[in-house]
């Protein structure tokens, strides 16, 4: 029975210590596709509640990772929608305490950016695109299809107590709705 307390009491206590952020922290705000020379792209934006917990500890030198998934989907009355593929983007922001210097890096790419300016930090690590959704060769014709997207950050750079809080609990709302667009010429 004590060890049943003593459990109850560490949980508690974890939640008490625990950052609040909620689950509508991130969002896409913006999903441009585009389509050019047979090769349908998209282009994604995306806010985050940089004064909150724990998205301002970046200014401390705790890195964030971003993920954006593309999911292109095909309409089907008479089941499921057909998932046709997905694309993982990843973002990541880091402040380098001893240069004063955000890093920003788009891992799809291979491209850094280093400024030291938190604006333009932002504005990098904010925005992904154009990524390159699917050719035309691949989509049937008079057959509708739409994308869904949505944001995430990884808990892998937290403190200890804030991952095993936000495993167990909902107070880590690390990813975004998912929000859907029609892939129309």
């Amino acid at each position: 029975m004590r060890a049943v307390l003593a459990g109850l009491a560490l949980a508690l206590a974890l939640l008490a210590a625990a950052p609040a952020v909620r689950a509508d922290s991130l969002g896409v705000s913006r999903l441009q596709l585009t389509h050019s020379g047979g090769q349908w792209r998209a282009s994604v934006e995306w806010s985050v509640p940089w004064g909150r917990s724990p998205f301002q500890e970046v200014h401390q030198g705790v890195p964030i990772d971003f993920t954006v998934e593309l999911e292109l989907f095909r309409r089907r009355g008479w089941w499921y929608d057909a998932s046709l593929g997905i694309t993982r983007v990843r973002r990541e922001v880091y402040y380098n305490r001893l240069t004063r210097q955000y890093r920003v890096i788009d891992w799809a790419h291979g491209e850094r950016w280093f400024t030291r300016e938190w604006e333009r930090a932002r504005q990098l690590v904010q925005r992904t695109g154009p990524v390159d959704l699917v050719t035309d060769d691949r989509l049937r014709p008079r057959a509708d299809y739409y994308v869904g997207v949505r944001v995430s950050a990884s808990r892998e750079h937290l403190s200890l107590p804030a991952r095993i809080v936000g495993t167990l609990t909902s107070f880590w709302g690390g990813a975004s709705e998912w929000r859907y667009q029609p892939l129309e010429p």
